[in-house]
Order: C-alpha cells, then sequence, then structure tokens
C-alpha cells in the first residue's frame, strides 16, 4: 500500500516534485564542483599551469568567478 495518497498521486503531485529536487540537487553540486577547481587551479604552480597551457592571468581570472558563473 502507497503512503501517498490517490489524489495526489493523479494530480501528478509526487512525480513534479522529484525532478525538482533532482535539479536542484544537480546545481548545488555544480556550483560545488566550479568552487571546488576553481579554488585548486588558483592554487597550481606556475609549472603546472603551463603544462596545462593556462596562463596565471587566465587561471587567477576563472579563479575570481563566481561559484554559479560557467
Amino acid at each position: 500500500m502507497s503512503a501517498i495518497s490517490p489524489t495526489a498521486q493523479a494530480v501528478g503531485y509526487v512525480h513534479s516534485r522529484t525532478p525538482v529536487k533532482a535539479s536542484a540537487i544537480q546545481k548545488i553540486s555544480r556550483w560545488y564542483v566550479n568552487w571546488r577547481t576553481r579554488r585548486q587551479l588558483a592554487q597550481l604552480p606556475d609549472f603546472m599551469l603551463k603544462d596545462i597551457g593556462v596562463s596565471r592571468s587566465d587561471a587567477e581570472k576563472e579563479a575570481r568567478k563566481h561559484f554559479w558563473k560557467e
């Protein structure tokens, strides 16, 4: 037996909330990745930046971006 009422199931309430939650979790997860990788990029020494083809000024510019920016 389901704990969700048949009325809630019929109007799609249950199914419409799940994608919203998943979308929010994905967005927050993406923001965390942006924050973490930009912080790591800013901490790389110049020789490592050179290895990946990124200048110090480009790395600093990327690191200054807000976490919600792509």
